[in-house]
């Protein structure tokens, strides 16, 4: 009787451990605490305008006029086949003496500071020997940042700053931020410009050249 009583007691004792043990565990896996973490990815978004236009242009009688033009031109969303959507407005009749400077405004619309260039490129790469290619290798690029440095090396001439790549400009790190640069394009009014001597001549040469502007994240 007592041995029976021991046995019985042992299995209850034996019974309350497991019952403790399955308890405790129980509390280990159900017992969390959370943390709550909130994160929202920035935004990179540019804004560009043409602020002013300055040149030296010629007529449809080929008259040589110095003109300045103050009007804000929205390019933000600009077509390359739209004319309203133009850096330069030279049209047909560009002649030794021409040229033209845009003063460009890039705005940060979003909220992540980047560094930005511009970068030429033809609209359709010109024909070797042919009057655009010659054209090409006579305009003149000057690309200046908003403090007057001047980023091209002199006399770099459209081909070459299209084969060059991209040139970098400059930073922005605040949201609505802006900074102005400037874009000059020009013929030279010199000696041999039209024929060098070869008997080729850039007259008649049509060329379409088109500009990118570019944000990338700062990261330094």
């Amino acid at each position: 009787m007592k041995k029976s009583k021991a046995i019985i007691l042992s299995a209850v004792l034996a019974l309350m451990s497991a019952i403790i043990l399955i308890t405790a565990s129980v509390a280990l896996f159900s017992d969390s605490v959370t943390v709550v973490n909130y994160l929202q990815a920035g935004t990179l978004e540019i804004g560009l305008a043409r602020v002013q236009l300055n040149g030296r242009t010629a007529d449809e009688n080929g008259v040589l006029t110095v003109s300045s033009n103050m009007e804000r031109v929205d390019l933000t969303d600009a077509q390359t086949d739209d004319p309203d959507d133009n850096v330069f407005t030279f049209g047909e009749q560009s002649i030794p003496g021409t040229w033209q400077e845009a003063t460009l405004e890039i705005e940060n619309r979003g909220s992540v500071a980047f560094d930005y260039s511009v970068a030429f490129f033809f609209a359709e790469t010109p024909a070797e020997n042919s009057a655009a290619a010659r054209l090409a290798d006579k305009l003149l690029v000057t690309v200046t940042d908003g403090e007057g440095n001047v980023l091209t090396e002199a006399n770099t001439t459209l081909a070459q700053i299209v084969e060059q790549g991209a040139v970098s400009v400059g930073s922005i790190t605040a949201a609505n931020e802006t900074q102005t640069f400037k874009l000059k394009v020009e013929l030279p009014l010199e000696e041999g410009v039209l024929d060098d001597g070869t008997g080729e001549t850039i007259m008649s040469g049509a060329l379409s050249f088109n500009i990118t502007v570019m944000a990338r994240q700062k990261v330094s």
